[in-house]
């Protein structure tokens, strides 16, 4: 039964909010497609081919995403001291991130290229906590990863689809780049029309001085704090490799030196295709299964393709464990976006989510910087082998975690 809410809020009924958020998040999820091919493929594959930059500026272009994760819960607690809509901050991030890709798209500098390519994407990743506490507010608590599914299919399959259009026009003429960060740049304007379309409460007042005081939750909530520990383990070792897969593929140091349709097909198209495919099969799980038992089973599936993907140069091993890269993000995309709604309190949703995203974005951050480093010292197959044996111990220490997932099912 539909029922009226603040007026602070909404004059709309709350299953009216519901649908006008879900249709909203699905122009969201189409433009962010766009977005996501060119932070997988288009921005490493220019500064590589095109540029030539060396190992610390791929390093900060990979991380850029991360960095936005990490201040995003700088900019959450600044916003909290405005009376601006969630979906106001939700959206100017994304304005910035546009006008960045359209100046990328054409300076001739590899620095300025850089700085631009790292801002934007910055932007990109800061206001994931606002999406996420407006989904908490205007989404039923039974149905939410079904409602998010379907954006996210939208971005995952507009991910393959971008990947391989751009992929096929840099295969004629790399030189036309910036047809691609154009075209990003006004996704980018797009995206942040439809977030500020949705309906959404003001930003909730902080109750911290600091930026940082978020943090505390970790440790108060323990059962959180310790999925988050687990987390952090499995998260840097995938996350240290995202970069690497790309010059594992590119550069001619691995000997495989891939064009860049075929660096296309393996970074994109072939795991966002298999999201495309996967994501309603994880979507019900998520709803209805033991968070926990989930979180072990898309670990592993994780680890499997990353040591497929780094253990031989055979472009068929390659592709196979792409795909179940593909297939275990399909779940872990909904469970990274929407778990803390299942341990936060009732209004703290956002706040666990900047402590996530934050955390996600420090690993992010010293996860390229790092790989690059290592991979150096024991070469690519070794980090694919040390990495799932990272990811084995963090599904490992989630064991004793199991029967407090049960009581987060929803």
């Amino acid at each position: 039964m539909a029922f009226k809410i603040n007026q602070n809020y909404s004059s709309l009924t709350s299953d009216e909010i519901t649908q006008k958020t879900y249709k909203c998040d699905l122009w969201r999820g189409g433009f962010e497609g766009a977005l996501s091919s060119g932070a997988q493929t288009f921005c490493l594959f220019i500064a590589i081919r095109y540029f030539n930059a060396e190992e610390t500026t791929k390093a900060l272009i990979a991380a850029a995403p991360f960095m936005g994760m990490f201040l995003s819960m700088v900019l959450l607690h600044y916003a909290s001291a405005t009376s601006w809509k969630k979906s106001t901050w939700g959206a100017l991030p994304s304005v910035i991130t546009g006008v960045c890709l359209l100046i990328a798209a054409w300076v001739t500098s590899l620095h300025l290229f850089a700085i631009f390519i790292i801002i934007a994407y910055i932007c990109r990743s800061a206001l994931l906590p606002f999406l996420t506490d407006i989904y908490g507010d205007n989404y039923p608590a039974d149905r939410r990863g079904a409602f998010f599914s379907k954006p996210l299919l939208l971005s995952v399959g507009g991910a393959a689809l971008y990947g391989f259009i751009g992929s096929s026009i840099l295969e004629k003429d790399i030189g036309h780049y910036p047809i691609i960060f154009t075209f990003l740049g006004f996704c980018a304007f797009f995206k942040a029309i439809a977030i500020y379309n949705m309906p959404s409460k003001q930003m909730d007042q902080s109750p911290h001085e600091n930026p940082f005081g978020n943090m505390k939750y970790a440790w108060q909530d323990r059962s959180f704090g310790y999925v988050l520990l687990t987390w952090f383990i499995m998260g840097f070792a995938n996350l240290w490799t995202l970069p690497l897969r790309v010059d594992y593929v590119t550069s001619p140091e691995w000997g495989i030196e891939g064009s860049a349709v075929f660096v296309a097909m393996i970074i994109t198209v072939i795991p966002e295709t298999m999201r495309t495919l996967f994501t309603p099969f994880w979507a019900r799980l998520f709803d209805k299964m033991n968070f926990v038992i989930l979180r072990m089973i898309l670990n592993l599936a994780f680890g499997a393709g990353v040591l497929l993907f780094f253990v031989t140069s055979n472009p068929w091993v390659i592709g196979a464990g792409s795909a179940l890269i593909g297939i275990a993000f399909a779940g872990g995309s909904i469970a990274w976006n929407l778990w803390v709604i299942k341990y936060a309190p009732p209004g703290k949703a956002g706040a666990y989510m900047s402590v996530h995203v934050s955390l996600t974005g420090i690993r992010g951050t010293l996860g390229p910087i790092i790989g690059y480093w290592v991979v150096g010292l024991i070469g690519a197959r070794d980090i694919g082998m040390v990495s799932c044996a990272m990811m084995l111990l963090a599904t490992l220490m989630l064991i004793p975690e199991i029967k407090h997932g049960r009581r987060k099912t929803a």
